[in-house]
This record gives structure tokens, C-alpha cells and sequence, in this order.
């Protein structure tokens, strides 16, 4: 009983109290989904308000549901789809990220195994491109070459530009395609011509804001791989294309793919 009838406290009035506590009267940013707009949100801020005078919340962000084939994903239809069972397929959790923030979150999104697959195939390809960082130079060979000074203002104006597009309203997509038009425009640039100091901070600045461990799943290889891919260098330079060849499984035994390029070869992992 209470003095307006008889009731219990909801996860209404649960939800505003946690807030309270641990943030204060007044807080920055609310998530939920969208099915809380109407009743939950609503009645947090009646609840907060009431009480506090102050704006609740001052930005909401209210996501979208994610279906699975296009279904709505629940134990009665038994397609629920855990982290286990992604991790299971030899998926990265990574790549289940990088697949969600590949649509706005304001937006339904739609869980199949082909799109992780895509997803997947995209990280690989950013990891690719972040290895680059342990095979370039602090200063390039020349230095009065516009073209490649190009390459790496375009490295650092990305990072300015990947902000901007989260600055309007979190442009997840947006921000996954200025990275891919960036890192493309490294395929037409020699390895001696790749600032290594701007593709770092670059590779910095994604997992900063995106986490997703580009640096941290791309160690650099050990002295002896690098001493094998000298010595296979010597053996293409000297057309022993054999030995060439021996060098080059036994850096895929350790796991490093080698591809040759115009500009030198450039390795990655496997």
C-alpha cells in the first residue's frame, strides 16, 4: 500500500535511481531501444524530472533491432546467435563489430552469416593495410614528391573527417566508408612513399574510436621472418626463383603470406 493506492516500484523507477546515483541529476547522453520511446523513457523522465527540476537526459539515442534472416530473433524461434557461436565459426568478435557498425543505428538491421562473412573479409583487409606501418619509414624517400605528401595529409585529414562523420549522429557507415576510401588510395602508393608516422595515427585514431584493435591483432613479424624475406629478396633479385619459392612456404608455415609488388614485397599476416 502507499499513499496513492496500492502498487510496487517498476524497472522504471529502478532505472531513474541508478542513473541518479551513479551520474547525477542531470546526465549527457541515453541509449535504449526504440520500443522504450513510448513507455520506459517516457516514464524515466517524468520520474527524474519530477523530482530533480532538471533535464533529464541530454541527448537519447534509440537504437534500432537487429532480425536474424530477416526474422525476429528469439528462444521461441530458436535463432538466437550468441558471441559463442560466431567465435565458434572462426569468426573474430571483431568482425560481428564491424558488421554492426556498418548500418546507423537508428536503422533495422539484418543478421545473416553472409554479411559477417563481409564483415570479415573487410577487417582482413583493414589488418592488411595496418601491417604496412611495421614496413614504412618516419621520412620518404622524397621528400618534394606531391603525390605521396598527398597520401599522407590524406592519412591525417581522415582522422579529422572520421570524427566529423560520428559527429552527425554517430554516422557509423559513413565513417566506414571514408576508411576504405583512404587505405584505397594506399594500393597506388610504393611502400618507400607511405608516411609511417601518419598511417600510425591513423590505425591509432580508428581503434580509439571504432576498438577495433587494428594494432593490437597486427603485431610486427620477428627478426628471423624479416631476415627470410631479405634473403628471399636476394634469391628473385638473383632469379632463383626455386629458392624464391622454398622462402616463400616456409614464411606461410609461420603463418606470412608475402605478395610481390612493383615497389618491393609487402607481407602480411595469414
Amino acid at each position: 500500500d502507499s499513499p496513492w493506492g496500492v502498487g510496487f516500484p517498476g524497472w522504471h523507477l529502478e532505472c531513474s535511481t541508478i542513473a541518479r546515483e551513479t551520474l547525477g541529476d542531470s546526465i549527457d547522453i541515453h541509449a535504449g531501444g526504440i520500443d522504450h520511446i513510448p513507455v520506459h523513457h517516457t516514464n524515466e523522465i517524468a520520474q527524474s524530472e519530477s523530482l530533480t527540476g532538471k533535464q533529464f537526459s541530454q541527448i537519447w539515442l534509440h537504437n534500432n533491432h537487429i532480425k536474424v534472416d530477416g526474422r525476429k530473433m528469439s528462444k521461441s524461434l530458436g535463432n538466437i546467435i550468441t558471441l559463442e557461436d560466431i567465435i565458434s565459426r572462426g569468426f573474430s568478435p571483431m568482425a560481428f563489430k564491424l558488421a554492426i557498425l556498418s548500418k546507423h543505428y537508428q536503422t533495422e538491421g539484418n543478421f545473416t552469416w553472409e554479411i559477417l562473412e563481409a564483415a570479415q573479409a573487410r577487417l582482413n583487409h583493414w589488418r592488411d593495410y595496418a601491417v604496412l606501418r611495421h614496413q614504412t619509414h618516419d621520412t620518404l624517400e622524397d621528400d618534394d614528391d606531391k603525390d605521396e605528401q598527398d597520401d599522407s595529409v590524406s592519412l591525417l585529414a581522415g582522422r579529422q573527417a572520421l570524427v566529423e562523420k560520428l559527429n552527425d549522429d554517430l554516422d557509423t557507415p559513413g565513417a566506414l566508408a571514408l576508411i576504405d576510401e583512404i587505405f584505397s588510395k594506399l594500393d597506388h602508393t610504393p611502400l618507400d612513399k607511405i608516411h609511417r608516422q601518419s598511417l600510425v595515427q591513423f590505425i591509432d585514431e580508428i581503434d580509439e574510436i571504432l576498438g577495433l584493435d587494428l594494432a593490437e591483432s597486427t603485431p610486427d613479424i620477428t627478426d628471423d621472418l624479416k631476415r627470410l624475406i631479405i634473403q628471399r629478396r636476394q634469391a628473385r633479385a638473383e632469379k632463383n626463383w626455386e629458392e624464391s619459392d622454398r622462402i616463400r612456404d616456409e614464411l606461410l608455415q609461420a603463418g606470412v603470406a608475402v605478395r610481390d609488388t612493383p615497389s618491393g614485397s609487402i607481407w602480411t599476416w595469414k
